[in-house]
């Protein structure tokens, strides 16, 4: 069944569901996003209940498990329209329906839930993993494309300047394959990503995973192209009311995975910051006061 008829099934047996499987019911009904790109465990926490309320829910529809519920909203949010003219439309009249500042408030509520999922608790383990690869690699490679480039720009630019080894892989000219290269298991590839997708970070991930790089993957979702294939993944979802994605959760994660690198950093680290911050001193980079 698609989502419009398994939420009508829901709708047509609430009344005689108990309240805890009701409230696991009125959840998916109000978030559906969640449903589709969250674990059946984060669901659950976010709603206030044991995740064994989430699998009764699944299996009171008529499911064989969690996953099989959860696949059909997947295949819901994966086909959605998401072409920029009728998201363009409907930002425009809620704009006009609500006011500027209403438009204001739900996009700063929205970016505080954002950045709520991406710093918090359900990614403590990815920030660790992702900090002590990223501390033993011999090289570093950071790919980040279209809108997302500034953040693996952003990445590459701090990170540059207290260690050696980081390669941004921005690929002029058509050259991702060549920076790619000498990419092998002593190292750490680091892909940002968000829907859609890009064909160029499947294939690059592609390729790190076959040279044996150990994968990052900074992805909205955990079922994402890039993400399934990681090794870590720090969840980034960038759930917004405007015409285009997010940046802001995944600048979030660069910014906070370079502190985390610089905290964790031995004398060494020390040294090279030095090192950066007296060559900016020479060049005269920024304006006294």
């Amino acid at each position: 069944m698609n989502k419009e008829e398994l939420e009508a099934l829901i709708e047509d047996r609430f009344s005689g569901m108990p309240p805890k499987i009701k409230a696991a019911a009125r959840y998916v009904l109000d978030s559906p996003k969640e449903i589709a790109l969250q674990s059946m465990r984060s669901v659950a926490g976010n709603a206030g209940l044991q995740p064994a309320s989430m699998l009764r829910l699944a299996r009171e529809l008529g499911f064989e498990n969690y996953e099989a519920f959860k696949a059909v909203y997947i295949d819901w949010l994966t086909s959605q329209d998401s072409g920029l003219v009728s998201r363009t439309i409907q930002l425009r009249n809620r704009s006009r329906n609500e006011g500027t500042g209403k438009s204001l408030a739900d996009f700063l509520h929205t970016e505080l839930v954002n950045l709520d999922k991406t710093l918090g608790s359900e990614n403590q383990r990815s920030w660790i993993g992702a900090q002590q690869a990223l501390s033993k690699a011999t090289n570093v490679y950071i790919l980040g494309v279209r809108s997302l480039f500034s953040a693996a720009y952003y990445f590459h630019y701090v990170l540059s300047s207290f260690r050696k080894g980081v390669t941004l892989v921005h690929g002029t000219g058509g050259t991702v394959a060549d920076e790619l290269r000498r990419i092998d298991k002593n190292d750490v590839f680091v892909c940002f990503t968000s829907s859609p997708y890009t064909v160029i970070s499947v294939q690059a991930t592609t390729l790190a995973i076959e040279r044996g790089a150990t994968l990052v993957a900074i992805s909205d979702s955990t079922v994402s192209p890039v993400a399934s294939k990681a090794t870590i993944t720090i969840l980034a979802p960038n759930g917004n009311l405007a015409v285009f994605p997010s940046v802001v959760p995944h600048m979030a994660v660069a910014h906070t995975l370079a502190q985390l690198m610089v905290s964790s950093g031995g004398e060494d680290t020390l040294t090279e910051v030095t090192n950066s911050e007296a060559q900016l001193r020479q060049f005269g980079v920024y304006v006294r006061q």
